[in-house]
């Protein structure tokens, strides 16, 4: 909630708290394990409690949240699911979601895994891609470096990449969550950035040079006091399924359509499945961009 509403001094805070208890009373819902069933509140029924509220602060927040329910951001946060989180694979695409909005989601989702990995105790491998979405905000960044100490606690191994290294710098937060990360990886940077990560990662001038100089794959990796220069080289499968260069992707397309169908099947059929490809190839998200991740 807090992010959606921005700063709030602790009058505004006392407020919100008490409009989620009234939400959650209304819906029959107590600390009582008993009630943790019942249906929950909508977004809209946290607002109504802002507008029936005396103090003008309340009135503030119901301000802020109101684009949320009934202006642009509507019909987002504020429905209940339609989606089976019950099954085995489970895809929240935030790809198309405007900038305002890609913070807050991301954040749901990552409670939502946090909540499933706490629920029982196996091994696990959480991957935060675009982390430094969670750095614009006090709260999702406190939330993800929380999850950085915890993580081992239940057997979980989390590794955040980032293009904009920066961001995790001027945070706090982000500046724990490297330096007790037990592998790094930087990869070519700005002469903005490249001296910040001197002081953090105690480079040498040449490997500062390095990483101002890199080409695709070069970098620098760090175990521990250890740090050794490396160059990641893709197999052309790989590359196939992570490359996002449009010249390549439309190279791919025009080899697929060139080639013989197999046995039993029709010109027609095997166009429709190049066409499949080359439509997942084009919007699967590239774990790997080698441009300033670490």
């Amino acid at each position: 909630m807090k992010i959606m509403l921005g700063d709030m001094d602790a009058t505004q805070e006392a407020i919100l708290d008490r409009a989620l208890v009234a939400c959650y009373k209304a819906k029959g819902i107590t600390p009582d394990p008993a009630t943790q069933n019942n249906e929950p509140p909508l977004l809209e029924d946290l607002y109504k409690a802002f507008i029936g509220m005396e103090e003008p602060q309340a009135a503030n927040l119901a301000a802020r949240l109101e684009k949320f329910v009934k202006g642009s951001f509507r019909g987002l946060f504020d429905q209940r699911t339609n989606v089976d989180i019950k099954n085995e694979f489970v895809v929240f695409g935030i790809k198309n979601l405007e900038d305002a909005l890609r913070p807050i989601a991301m954040f749901m989702i990552l409670d939502f895994i946090w909540t499933r990995v706490k629920s029982s105790l196996k091994r696990r491998l959480l991957v935060v891609d675009e982390a430094w979405y969670l750095m614009k905000n006090r709260d999702s960044a406190a939330f993800l470096y929380s999850i950085a100490k915890r993580a081992r606690k239940y057997y979980l191994g989390l590794t955040t990449i980032t293009q904009d290294v920066e961001d995790f710098l001027n945070s706090d937060y982000g500046k724990a969550i490297i330096t007790n990360s037990s592998l790094q990886v930087l990869m070519k940077q700005s002469a903005a950035a490249v001296d910040k990560l001197g002081e953090v990662f105690y480079l040498s001038e040449g490997e500062k040079q390095l990483l101002l100089s890199a080409e695709v794959g070069e970098g620098l990796f760090f175990a521990g006091q250890n740090h050794v220069a490396i160059k990641v080289l893709a197999s052309e499968d790989e590359h196939k399924l992570i490359t996002s260069k449009p010249q390549e992707l439309l190279e791919m397309k025009a080899q697929n359509t060139l080639k013989t169908p197999s046995a039993g099947g029709s010109d027609s059929e095997y166009s429709e499945c190049s066409e499949a490809l080359v439509h997942a190839i084009t919007h699967q998200s590239t774990v790997n961009n080698p441009a300033s991740n670490f």
